[in-house]
């Protein structure tokens, strides 16, 4: 027997391995927190360091043993149930905190670290760790990345994959690889963001880098009684129309509502729905959202508004709200957590329809909800001694699932797919992007090792609905099936090509000798734009002066910045390219906007990833890989992008600090502050720019606080047409030399000093913006690329070339290695698309 095989050669090469396969120890690792499912491993190996996670999954792999990587088992859609004839490797003790780094704002740590522990080592730096899911006092760093956990606060901060920066994985072989950058910025395709959210499918990671966040100089909750959940659905659409943007938004209805008060009495007022709404930030804009709020709230018509700023009043409004799912055992001996996102425009909608399944059904259902965007949890109640009951409570969750779908939204917001859902992706995505997803994961692991059977059915798909919103199998826009028929046409001939837009960064996409280019200039125009939902869709060719033009009709904006727009560049370029502005230093880069894509892969067949809500946990994050991947990975066709409202007005502090050590000492500060900052620039003289957004009457107060606090009081205050001007000057790199090649570095803020040092008398131009996460070099036109790429290399960072001609316009550190092969070649089997070597 191959696991007998496999235990003695642990005890073998591993002497003292904890291997547990008595029946009464197995027990606890028969099903995760969702224990409708239920397997027997083989054995439970209790992985001591890394190198223990390595010999084991190189054991498993040599004898064709399945495994699956658990931590704390916290999964609610089956995620972490073991494989039948396999093993569990248990990543409980690799639980340390490694490194916090409080001045690159980082924490490096095991996958077995307690969520919640991140945030108590960082707190005596002033620091926190963003996601929150429900279970973060029990839950690991492992599972949220294999998940993509969110929680609460992920309205404004993000999901997991917003916050991790670098990862070292063990592939299904025991390969181990580098993913991610370990700084804010990429270049080359996100094979970090890839593996986030693969739920173990991809391997294991043994050590994350995580991003850090400054606690909030003020925190303000609301507590508001409404007559009905549509009213206080009403009043989450009218905050945010109001520009108003909170860290949290959540609606619980009378049944959640009196099981909290059963399980934890936190006090809330009787009614049939409740808001919470928490918004953080400087004291001074939070007060003045506080203040809007309640009025918006009020407006909506809300019976009784309670507002606080005491950490134990606050603590104890989250303590109900957090016990909701494990509260409803006071009210019912069963219940299904269920985990659909809809748009928040149709939340009032869905919920109709839930109650009158619910009501169809007769079975009670506890409605919790992320509010603002859109992720429901309806929690349905049932009795499991009563015959059939088990069966009508799971129809009735299907029903919602079919129901999310319909509504153009996902099967899961936070939750994954596991086991509990992937007889419904299906539903949600054609057979041919469910086709892209499965060459991926065989690709990535041709034995399928790794948690076997999750996430994506091993029966036959059933047939998903022809049309229904986002689908990939609908009318292509113009000039579509001639791009197919070329990717085809190459492909048959043994011909490589490569996709171009507006030609705005050559050295990307001019295509090589021997190589076909692929015009994607018909690819034009906004497929769907709803501005109360803050999503939009469009043509993956279409301008992006054209898109800023229409945002701006709306009051909002590309928060990732994206530059070159007066040059002509498209959307499509900058998420292939990876490129962002100044303004990506607050709300993030392009793969932190870009929220779903279609793309033709290398096999010529359309297909789609990712949708159009903002919170989507559903299949492979391919929208994330395919920022950075410069057309080598397929061409992109449609890009669906979060947007959010633009500030009022914005102003800012422009100064000289008196060389380059003492500006980065300035960004450090900044990084480590409560203040709302949109955009930080640095250069190598020392001059810094510090922008920030808001009302307007708040804006010279903010000034004078953020430059008392820099040591920075006699610096120049820019306002109206000035500012607008010198941004924009910043953002399309006005100042870089006429001639000269232009480059994008990926660096973390550390390794500036050394890499500066390494350009100084090279007559290279340089910039530093993001906080200093990414350089922005113009190299002479007489000097040999080499020196440059020699010179980011050596400080680790990576780059890529816009301009000039280059081998390959990807150059530095290398990141991704196997993981990266096996990747493209599963997005495109035979080579067709020009190659990815040197990417980061």
């Amino acid at each position: 027997m191959a696991v007998a095989e496999l235990l003695a050669e642990i005890d073998r090469r591993r002497p003292g391995a904890q291997v547990l396969t008595e029946p009464a120890q197995l027990a606890p690792y028969e099903s995760d927190a969702l224990t409708a499912f239920r397997a027997r491993p083989e054995a439970v190996v209790l992985a001591r360091d890394r190198d223990d996670v390595i010999e084991l999954v190189r054991l498993c792999h040599a004898l064709d043993v399945p495994f699956v990587a658990r931590g704390s088992g916290t999964s609610l859609s089956g995620g972490s149930l073991p494989i039948d004839g396999g093993i569990v490797i248990a990543l409980n003790q690799l639980n340390r905190v490694l490194r916090i780094d409080p001045d690159e704002r980082i924490a490096v740590v095991q996958p077995g670290t307690i969520n919640a522990h991140v945030s108590a080592a960082a707190a005596e730096h002033g620091l926190f760790y963003a996601p929150d899911p429900s279970s973060q006092q029990i839950c690991t760093i492992g599972g949220n990345i294999a998940f993509n956990s969110g929680g609460a606060h992920c309205l404004k901060h993000g999901m997991t994959s917003n916050h991790v920066l670098g990862a070292e994985v063990v592939l299904t072989d025991g390969t181990v690889v580098r993913l991610g950058s370990g700084g804010l910025e990429n270049t080359g395709p996100d094979w970090l963001g890839l593996f986030v959210g693969s739920e173990g499918l991809f391997g294991i990671a043994t050590e994350v880098t995580l991003r850090l966040m400054p606690m909030p100089e003020s925190i303000s909750t609301l507590l508001a009684a409404f007559p009905s959940l549509e009213a206080a659905g009403d009043a989450v659409a009218a905050i945010l129309s109001a520009g108003i943007l909170p860290v949290a938004i959540e609606i619980m209805d009378a049944l959640a509502i009196q099981a909290a008060e059963s399980a934890v009495h936190p006090g809330y007022p009787q009614a049939d729905a409740l808001l919470i709404v928490e918004l953080d930030g400087e004291r001074d804009v939070v007060a003045a959202d506080f203040e809007r709020t309640q009025r918006v709230i009020r407006e909506a018509g809300a019976t009784e508004i309670r507002a606080t700023e005491d950490p134990d009043e606050r603590a104890t409004i989250w303590k109900g709200r957090k016990s909701a799912f494990s509260a409803v055992g006071w009210l019912s001996p069963d219940y299904l957590v269920q985990d659909g996102c809809v748009p928040r425009t149709r939340l009032g909608e869905a919920l109709a329809a839930i109650e009158r399944m619910s009501a169809e059904a007769g079975l009670r259902v506890a409605n919790v909800f992320h509010a603002g965007d859109g992720n429901l949890h309806p929690l349905i109640l049932y009795d499991g001694r009563e015959p059939g009951a088990v069966e009508r409570a799971e129809e009735l969750a299907g029903r919602i699932l079919e129901l999310c779908v319909s509504l153009g939204g996902s099967i899961t917001g936070e939750h994954g797919v596991g086991m509990e859902k992937r007889a419904y992706l299906a539903r949600m995505f054609s057979e041919a992007d469910l086709r892209v997803m499965r060459r991926l994961r065989d690709s990535i692991d041709p034995k399928n090792l790794a948690n076997r059977g999750k996430m994506l059915d091993p029966g036959a798909a059933p047939e998903a609905p022809a049309e229904r919103p986002g689908s990939a199998a609908a009318q292509g826009p113009p000039g579509i099936a001639e791009l197919a028929e070329a990717i085809r046409a190459a492909r048959a001939d043994g011909e490589r090509v490569l996709p171009r837009g507006a030609g705005t960064k050559p050295a990307l996409s001019s295509a090589p000798d021997g190589v076909r280019p692929l015009d994607v200039g018909e690819l034009r125009g906004i497929v769907h734009y709803d501005p109360e939902e803050l999503t939009l869709t469009v043509r993956a060719g279409t301008p992006i002066a054209e898109l800023e033009a229409e945002l701006a009709q709306h009051g909002q904006r590309l928060p990732c910045d994206p530059p070159f727009g007066p040059r002509g560049a498209t959307i499509g370029g900058a998420v292939a390219s990876g490129l962002s502005g100044p303004g990506r230093y607050r709300f993030g880069g392009a793969r932190d906007c870009v929220i779903g894509v279609r793309f033709l892969d290398g096999t010529g067949e359309l297909a789609a990833a990712g949708g159009r809500v903002v919170k989507n946990a559903a299949g492979f994050d391919l929208p994330k890989l395919f920022v950075g991947s410069a057309g080598r990975l397929g061409v992109l066709v449609d890009v669906s992008l979060k947007v959010l409202p633009a500030p009022q007005e914005y102003a800012t502090l422009r100064a000289h600090a008196g060389g380059l050590a003492e500006a980065l000492a300035a960004v450090r500060a900044l990084g480590r502050s409560p203040f709302d900052v949109e955009a930080v620039e640095v250069d190598p003289a020392g001059a810094v720019w510090v922008r920030i957004g808001g009302f307007a009457d708040r804006l010279d107060a903010r000034l004078d606080r953020i430059a008392a606090q820099l040591g920075l009081a006699d610096a120049e205050r820019l306002r109206g047409d000035e500012e607008s001007a010198a941004w924009a000057a910043l953002r399309e790199l006005e100042d870089a030399p006429a001639g000269a090649a232009l480059a994008k570095v990926a660096v973390v803020p550390a390794d500036v000093p050394q890499l500066d040092a390494a350009l100084e008398d090279t007559g290279a131009w340089r910039r530093y913006g993001g906080g200093a996460h990414m350089a922005w070099v113009a190299w002479p036109a007489d000097r040999p690329a080499g020196e440059l790429e020699a010179a980011v290399g050596a400080v680790g960072a990576s780059g890529a070339w816009l301009s000039g001609e280059h081998g390959s316009p990807f150059f530095g550190a290398p990141r991704g290695g196997e993981f990266a092969r096996r990747a493209a070649r599963g997005l495109d089997p035979d080579g067709v698309f020009v190659g990815i070597a040197g990417s980061g």
